[in-house]
């Protein structure tokens, strides 16, 4: 496994292998989360709100979500709806 460093500047660089390994290019957003001490980097998806929706059962709301967080939280409570069945 790769490892890289923090520069002074608070900045990291992503190794190339896992750039070309997560199809990630320059100016590509990341979520940056702290979960029981480790840091996740989770990319921006590249796929339209109404792509996300469609593929949720049932008629999702038609809602702008700017957060990953937000479509996270909606699929997960979608998938809760669907094992209580």
């Amino acid at each position: 496994m790769p490892y890289t460093r923090l520069s002074s500047k608070g900045q990291v660089v992503l190794p190339k292998a896992v750039r070309e390994a997560l199809g990630l290019k320059a100016g590509d957003e990341l979520l940056v989360r702290v979960e029981d001490g480790t840091l996740r980097l989770i990319p921006k998806r590249k796929r339209s709100l109404s792509e996300v929706l469609d593929r949720l059962p049932g008629h999702a709301p038609k809602v702008a979500y700017e957060e990953p967080e937000e479509l996270f939280a909606l699929e997960k409570e979608e998938a809760r709806k669907r094992w209580r069945r």
